[in-house]
């Protein structure tokens, strides 16, 4: 799969995958696997589609989301 990145993202995405000692097809696999499994509002905050005053709180949606499967 070929993605196209902002300039800087692969050399930030090389010194996450040293720091971590991962690879990039990992590291970039479970980022997408997180997108997908984000709902329409939240991947189309994103990917900047929503105007800025009515997006959602990124950060507070994915912490309540991580809450709820913390959940027994």
């Amino acid at each position: 799969m070929r993605i196209e990145v902002s300039p800087g993202v692969p050399q930030r995405l090389d010194a996450a995958v040293q720091e971590f000692g991962s690879t990039n097809i990992s590291v970039v696999s479970r980022l997408l696997l997180w997108f997908v499994e984000q709902d329409e509002m939240m991947q189309a905050s994103v990917l900047g589609l929503i105007p800025a005053d009515s997006r959602v709180d990124i950060t507070r949606r994915a912490i309540e989301a991580m809450a709820k499967k913390q959940r027994p």
